[in-house]
């Protein structure tokens, strides 16, 4: 959690509701973020995927990870299903990144995924760098 909002723990209310949303924007628009599980099938690793990025006209890919699971290539894997399932089945022309400056892991992925810097920009009052992608059609 280190880079995601202020960086500390979700309480439990905060998680319940934020699966909710997730089932709740994939019944309206087909997409959201997914559960990542070991290939045993035993847990949870993580989500990745796209939603709407707040306070903004965009869609946004993002993902997270356990620790445990970070420095294997599981994010940036995921990321390029992500991406390819937006561009192809969702037909999006256009998806957009966001990361702190101090998460070069994560940058590091968007620039893999062939994403260039556009902006910085404040979401919620916390400056981050966007990264875009476009594709589809």
């Amino acid at each position: 959690m280190r880079y995601i909002g202020d960086g500390t723990p979700w309480p439990e209310e905060r998680s319940r509701k934020f699966v909710e949303r997730q089932i709740d924007l994939f019944g309206e628009r087909g997409f959201c973020l997914w559960k990542l599980a070991p290939r045993d099938g035993d847990g949870l690793i993580g989500f990745c995927g796209l939603q709407p990025l707040p306070e903004q006209e965009e869609i946004e890919i993002g993902w997270w990870l356990a620790r445990a699971w970070w420095g294997r290539g599981l994010a940036t894997e995921a990321a390029r299903v992500a991406l390819h399932d937006g561009f192809e089945r969702v037909e999006l022309r256009r998806i957009v990144a966001i990361a702190q400056p101090a998460n070069t892991a994560s940058v590091g992925i968007m620039r893999k995924l062939g994403m260039r810097f556009e902006r910085i920009v404040e979401p919620r009052g916390i400056q981050v760098v966007m990264y875009a992608i476009e594709g589809g059609l």
